[in-house]
């Protein structure tokens, strides 16, 4: 998230420079007018708070008119330090002040990052060794400077020299834009991307610290949202119920598509987590996450573990391992998270850490750091959580050319590992930092599980369903597809088969059995589930019937009238006409049925019927063999009763 300086006096005294520089800058370069003089002090203010996007513009208007004053030249090259596609520009520009005064502040050290940042690391190593044999008294700060730039180079050169073989592409010019978007999240259809969109479509316009129009402020973040239609990404709109005129940041959306995760930096929210739900017409607005995730300190970066109860997020609060540190918050009855736990030291440095990404397989974990082996700024890696001990495998960078030299952050990765995306600055993009797609998105070991997903229907309409799961050892999971939308998603290891039931109720059933016992990679099942409620769907849902007289000892049938939660407008009035109504509760849910036993399916049958026709059209079938109570297809299919020859 882009930083906010507060804006205090701006009368401050050129602080980076040698007094020498300064009169030689001052003695070959037309004088500043008060005007102008003002203008640099303030974008030298600015520069101090490392809002480099606000400085920039305003150097780069005095190099207009100045363009050989060598103060303002060698501190729009720093600025462009925080701009990849300016990386050239910076280069010629420290080198022009170099020439015209060696004596310029830090001079060679910047020289070396310059060169670093241009892929040139046998000129960054030997200008940094001249700036280190200048520094012989180094501060502690200094010394700090000096040895992480010396680790990157070396890490660089080997990162480098050892690509790893991805196809990086831009998203194209319909999402991206001269503006900044980054952050990008694509769901499980890969058909709806979320992001965070910096430009002139921003809410509220230019702003300053302040939040209040200026023209020569910044553009705050807002959350954007585009959907892809025959393989193309149509124009990107905001998210206008999540956007304010503050930072509002796109963080991550949940497997199922029902939560949107977003960061909000206000006056009173100092970088802070909220959460959207999806109502089945749009976002609803975001609510703060309650519980041990948002303190005073800064929180953002977030990702939800695919059973959603684990939330993996980004804090600065005390008692790290240094600067940001990654944490883990369980999920509580209450709805609340639970005491934030640090990650350990296996993943968290002494530098900062941010972005967690927990992969849909739930043990690939990808996350960006300034320590390990970064090859310069936030680098992204992978590390695997062990299920058995909950320890994590020694981070892994993900090489070069998903790292740079730049600051690589917010990358998240696709099912499967084919694809994955991020916003970086590059040469060929359309603006300041555009979205790329990169294939495929991890090397090395992939996921490997079964993904079962699809969406569930009632007369072609999207409907709340059950689903069950059921392995070698009995049930292995119960799940439900989304209420507004229908989708579901199952995500099972490899290693074994699955029979897999959709039930809408007691009676409109539909089963398959997916085989995995022998699967070694990632595979994905769409399967869409439609039920319909004529007679005749509910009859065939039900399965074949015994001959119509036959009686079998131990079997009751009973007729269902109605579950709490669903057919509430029954009138019980017409449905006491057939006799008694007796409640009872199945996994926690009442169910109505009428009292009579039946002990034929013709008898069942010819009830049923005038029970659907007077009073409850949607009325079924429940049997009781031997006391437990059970459905028709499970009798049929165990034998227990017989097909009706039609």
């Amino acid at each position: 998230m882009i930083s906010k300086p507060l804006f205090v006096s701006l009368v401050l005294a050129c602080l980076f420079l040698s007094s020498s520089y300064a009169q030689e800058s001052a003695t070959k370069e037309k004088k500043l007018s008060i005007n102008e003089q003002s203008q640099v002090e303030k974008a030298q203010y600015l520069y101090e708070q490392k809002n480099y996007r606000l400085a920039m513009p305003i150097f780069e208007k005095i190099l207009e008119t100045h363009p050989s004053d060598n103060r303002v030249k060698y501190f729009t090259a720093l600025c462009y330090a925080s701009r990849p596609d300016k990386h050239p520009l910076m280069l010629q520009y420290l080198m022009e002040v170099y020439t015209a005064n060696k004596k310029a502040d830090k001079i060679e050290y910047e020289i070396a990052r310059a060169y670093f940042f241009n892929y040139k690391f046998d000129d960054a190593s030997d200008y940094l060794n001249k700036y280190t044999s200048k520094a012989k008294k180094a501060d502690k700060k200094q010394q700090g400077e000096i040895n992480k730039l010396s680790t990157y180079i070396k890490n660089a050169k080997a990162l480098v020299a050892n690509p790893v073989n991805v196809k990086t592409t831009n998203l194209g010019n319909v999402v991206n834009t001269p503006a900044i978007e980054y952050s990008p999240y694509v769901d499980m259809n890969d058909t709806l991307l979320v992001y965070t969109y910096s430009g002139p479509l921003s809410t509220g316009g230019l702003q300053n610290a302040y939040s209040e129009s200026d023209k020569n402020g910044l553009y705050y973040e807002d959350v954007f949202t585009s959907t892809k239609i025959n393989d193309v990404w149509t124009n990107p709109q905001g998210i206008s119920i999540l956007n304010t005129n503050n930072n509002d940041a796109a963080l991550s959306i949940s497997y199922d598509g029902t939560m949107l995760f977003i960061s909000r930096d206000t006056p009173e929210d100092d970088g802070d987590i909220y959460m959207s739900r999806w109502t089945g017409n749009g976002w609803g607005a975001a609510v703060k996450l309650r519980g041990d995730v948002n303190t005073l300190a800064w929180e953002d970066n977030c990702s939800l573990s695919p059973d959603g109860r684990t939330l993996y997020f980004c804090s600065s609060r005390p008692g790290g391992y240094g600067g940001k540190d990654l944490y883990k918050s369980i999920l509580q009855p209450d709805s609340s998270w639970g005491i934030a736990q640090n990650l350990g030291d296996k993943i968290n440095t002494t530098e900062d850490e941010d972005d967690p990404f927990i992969h849909l397989d739930g043990k690939l974990f990808l996350f960006s750091s300034k320590g390990h082996n970064s090859m310069g700024g936030y680098d992204i890696f992978k590390t695997y959580l062990n299920p058995v001990d909950s320890t994590w495998s020694v981070p892994e960078n993900m090489g070069y050319p998903i790292n740079t030299t730049d600051d690589d952050i917010h990358y998240s990765l696709s099912p499967g590992g084919d694809k994955g995306y991020y916003g970086i600055s590059k040469p060929d993009g359309f603006g300041d930092v555009d979205l790329y797609n990169v294939e495929p998105g991890i090397m090395g070991v992939m996921p490997a599980m079964l993904i079962v997903k699809g969406t569930i229907s009632l007369n072609n309409q999207p409907v709340e369903g059950n689903i069950e799961v059921l392995a070698n050892n009995g049930v292995y999971k119960k799940c439900k597809s989304n209420a507004a939308s229908g989708f579901y998603q199952i995500v099972l290891p490899l290693g074994q088969d699955y029979k897999i039931a959709w039930r809408l109720n007691d009676t409109l059933i539909q089963t398959e059995t997916l085989e995995a016992t022998t699967a070694k990679e990632y595979l994905l099942k769409i399967k869409d589930i439609g039920f319909k409620t004529t007679r005749d769907t509910l009859v065939a849902n039900a399965g074949p019937t015994a001959a119509g007289n036959e009686v079998v000892e131990g079997l009751i049938y009973k007729i269902q009238v109605a579950a709490h939660h669903k057919n509430r407008n029954v009138d019980y009035k017409k449905v006491k006409a057939f006799g008694k109504i007796e409640k009872t509760v199945v996994d926690d849910n009442p169910r109505f049925m009428l009292s009579k036993e039946y002990q034929t399916l013709n008898q069942i049958n010819e009830a049923l019927e005038q029970v659907r026709k007077i009073a409850v059209p949607d009325a079924f079938v429940i049997c009781y063999y031997k006391g437990k109570r059970c459905y028709l297809y499970e009798l049929w299919k165990q034998g227990i009763i017989l097909e009706e020859k039609k």
